[in-house]
């Protein structure tokens, strides 16, 4: 399973479905939690930085959507994964559903993407990140476009726990 949540959740999260492995997508001056019981080795910090700059922008997606699938890739698929942006909105449901993604490559993102908003209406996925799996898995774009078709978030000031399937 796939818990996907915010920073103020997480910890929560953690204590409720005590996942295997923790991705934290913070930016790189925000201090990442501490997880209790969990080794530093099961948690993967994917730092988002802040500039304008557009060709730093994409180089640093496309290192972050690299460093999440090769994780995936080499992750032994024992137990759940905790994700966690900032307020579990675009970041963290954009890992989501590029696991989801990863993992199902014989299921059409669009259906992924509708099972996504179905489990969490406000979630906003970041198209960078995706844009970026999307050209590293050969998805020609169908992820974007999945996305890009999916209905409004539903606004929230704060994203609740969501679970996901692994394997959407």
């Amino acid at each position: 399973m796939i818990i996907v949540t915010s920073l103020d959740c997480a910890h929560e999260a953690f204590a409720r479905y005590r996942p295997a492995m923790v991705i934290s997508i913070l930016d790189a001056e925000a201090i990442a939690p501490e997880f209790p019981g969990l080794a530093r080795t099961r948690h993967t910090r994917l730092c988002v930085e802040k500039t304008r700059n557009a060709a730093e922008l994409r180089a640093a997606a496309n290192a972050r959507a690299e460093k999440l699938i090769d994780l995936i890739n080499t992750w032994d698929r024992r137990g759940d994964i905790l994700i966690h942006c900032h307020l579990g909105v675009s970041r963290s449901t954009a890992a989501a559903f590029v696991i989801q993604c990863l993992l199902s490559p014989d299921r059409s993102e669009e259906e992924i993407a509708k099972a996504l908003r179905a489990a969490a209406p406000h979630a906003d996925p970041c198209l960078q990140l995706i844009s970026q799996a999307d050209d590293l898995l050969g998805r020609e774009g169908r992820m974007i476009e999945a996305i890009e078709d999916l209905c409004p978030a539903c606004a929230t000031d704060t994203a609740p726990i969501v679970t996901l399937p692994l394997a959407a």
